[in-house]
């Protein structure tokens, strides 16, 4: 048997590898060299269709009203009016008494005094019912005393006294009537302690 030699075809030198063609998969970096720019391309696109959306959809702003300030022509006596004379306000004592306060424990007895302000043309109104129901008011007031938190009468947590102000004007116009009582003054409510 004869051998038979097998010619190999002539290989050819071992050569640099070929650099790969563009637009081919086998570029370096694949897939994670395009996702920032997938990225970068996705939010351009989201902030254009944001921009568009508020500009065509959203409200426009809508002005504010704001106060006018006009002088009233019958409360000003340059202007040819009457002056102020119609809007004169009064004060009237209420009460001048003190009254217990026993609800946190300690005993405080509180030194107080009451106004209101009422208009002018009210005035013999409302001392006509102050002096009929004088001790239907101070019942009333030194319940609410009484009832009250003594840090707020005392000027703790609330130093304008709005609580018993507040309180004390609805039972004034229950006795009175609506709207005769423009304001509750209180010039003097000085707690003293009377449990050592």
């Amino acid at each position: 048997m004869a051998e038979k030699v097998e010619k190999k075809p002539a290989e050819a030198p071992a050569a640099a590898p070929a650099a790969p063609a563009k637009g081919t998969k086998e570029s370096k970096g694949g897939l994670l060299a395009k996702t920032p720019v997938l990225l970068g391309g996705v939010m351009v696109i989201e902030a254009i269709v944001l921009f568009a959306g508020f500009k065509f959809l959203g409200a426009k702003p809508q002005p504010a009203a704001g106060a006018d300030l006009v002088a009233d022509d019958k409360s000003d006596p340059k202007h040819g009016g009457k002056g102020s004379a119609d809007n004169k306000t009064v004060e009237v004592e209420v009460a001048d008494f003190k009254a217990l306060n026993r609800t946190n424990g300690r005993t405080f007895l509180y030194d107080v005094s009451i106004y209101v302000v009422a208009r002018a043309d009210n005035e013999q109104r409302v001392k006509d019912k102050f002096k009929d129901n004088k001790a239907l008011i101070e019942d009333r007031i030194r319940t609410i005393i009484a009832e009250s938190d003594p840090e707020k009468l005392g000027g703790g947590s609330e130093p304008g006294l709005e609580t018993l102000r507040r309180q004390v004007k609805y039972q004034l116009d229950g006795i009175v009537g609506e709207g005769v009582i423009d304001e509750v003054l209180v010039p003097r409510c000085i707690p003293f302690r009377t449990d050592y």
